[in-house]
């Protein structure tokens, strides 16, 4: 069975490792240093290593650790059983996994299979293990405790589980770090150009309703080509993106991937989804996606849609997504979202202010500084030119830089006697 998506939640780790105490301590540490390795941040206590109290409670501390945690990698080794404060952490994290705030892996280390886990025979360590408790604390098999602990050691066979006998160390910590890294929302988004943006931030903040976890929200942000829909798009993405949702995917430049059945192989990999669904059949990969997504809160940016087959092979309807999804859309064509019927809110992108024109354009022209000595004369007109378009401004001002007083002039003027060549400019660094 496979995991299901998180909820929303405010995580301190990544990852919480799981272990007895005093066992197999080298192993512990070098997948400890794999994940740290990676900037995957990891839990694993120390305390553990140093208690001589086999039966020591867990304390409030490590359940908090436990609970603000993503995912919990459990080493079940043949040892783990025999110590109650392993057998509570267990009974916390599978809880935590019911309440849809974490993922887990479980381990099946050094000799121990998911039978023993699972039907905890009395022949078996698991088994033994179990019937040492409850003489010693004078339990009986009904008691919560008991079931408790038998439950959540079953439950962890369910889920994601690797066996360890056969694999060399450094080739099963390999694989630990490449199925948590998979599990892990996606990094932010490279953004150089952030002038303008903030307010525009502010203005979307109630289209998107962010603070709504129930509801699926879809946005499209609308303009021009050139107008940075694509740039504001991915700002977006960077500020909700934080701590929020299970999976993300960004697919740009949509338009120029004629292949629906390509986008959706795309957008379900991104999603930590493999397609099952014939390539071909777009209809069939609308319904897989759907099958899929809806049960996960995801972040989803398509940019550069110009065709409605785009939208209703990707993002059908609400109900495609879990709640509290946010689905971004940018497209220069805002009369192909009326086809679509799906509610989609819209955010009209407009040219830059003045002060943020003059912003952008030194940003590129003077590396971000002031205009030097007898070029600030000429910016107005350069600005004049661009008529604040964050493309344009990107473009002249790379075109002016470090070019002589002389040139300035010549190429201002000519831009502005024949608008065409700027024109051919633009498209010549594309948009």
């Amino acid at each position: 069975m496979a995991n299901h998506g998180v909820a929303s939640f405010d995580y301190t780790y990544d990852v919480f490792l799981s272990f007895r105490r005093g066992v197999h301590r080298a192993f512990i540490d070098h997948l400890y240093k794999a994940l740290d390795g990676i900037d995957i941040k990891t839990f694993k206590d120390d305390d553990k290593e140093e208690s001589t109290t086999e039966e020591e409670e867990t304390n409030p501390d490590l359940i908090e650790k436990i609970e603000r945690s993503r995912i919990s990698v459990v080493v079940l080794c043949k040892d783990f059983p025999f110590s109650t404060r392993c057998l509570d952490e267990v009974a916390k994290i599978m809880e935590c996994y019911e309440k849809k705030t974490m993922q887990v892996v479980g381990l099946f280390y050094d000799g121990v299979t998911a039978a023993d886990v699972r039907w905890q025979k009395e022949d078996r360590a698991y088994g033994k293990a179990i019937t040492q408790h409850k003489e010693r604390l004078r339990l009986g098999e009904e008691s919560d405790k008991i079931k408790t602990w038998r439950s959540a050691l079953s439950r962890v066979c369910d889920l994601i589980a690797l066996n360890c006998d056969k694999k060399y160390e450094t080739e099963l910590i390999s694989m630990i770090v490449k199925g948590v890294s998979v599990r892990l929302p996606p990094l932010r988004l490279q953004i150089k150009d952030v002038i303008g943006l903030d307010s525009r931030f502010e203005e979307v903040k109630s289209h998107l309703d962010i603070g709504n976890n129930d509801a699926v929200q879809m946005l499209a942000i609308c303009g021009p080509p050139g107008i940075g829909k694509t740039t504001f798009a991915a700002y977006i993405y960077n500020n909700i993106i934080n701590h929020q949702y299970i999976a993300a995917s960004f697919i740009s430049n949509i338009r120029d991937k004629p292949k629906v059945e390509d986008l959706q192989s795309t957008l379900l990999s991104e999603m930590g989804e493999k397609r099952e669904s014939r390539r071909g059949d777009t209809d069939g990969g609308g319904r897989e996606i759907k099958r899929k997504l809806s049960v996960k809160k995801v972040l989803l940016v398509l940019d550069g849609v110009d065709k409605i087959e785009q939208l209703k092979s990707l993002a059908g309807g609400c109900d495609w997504f879990g709640p509290g999804s946010k689905i971004i859309i940018t497209t220069r064509d805002a009369t192909l979202l009326n086809r679509h019927r799906v509610k989609i809110k819209r955010y009209q992108m407009t040219e830059l202010s003045d002060d943020d024109s003059r912003k952008l354009f030194c940003w590129y022209a003077f590396d971000g500084g002031e205009p030097a000595q007898n070029f600030a004369n000429l910016v107005p007109q350069a600005l004049s030119i661009a008529k604040g378009i964050p493309l344009a401004l990107k473009k002249l001002g790379s075109r002016l830089k470090d070019r002589s007083l002389d040139e300035w002039e010549m190429e201002l003027d000519r831009y502005n006697k024949v608008p065409e060549a700027f024109e051919f400019l633009l498209k010549s660094f594309g948009n």
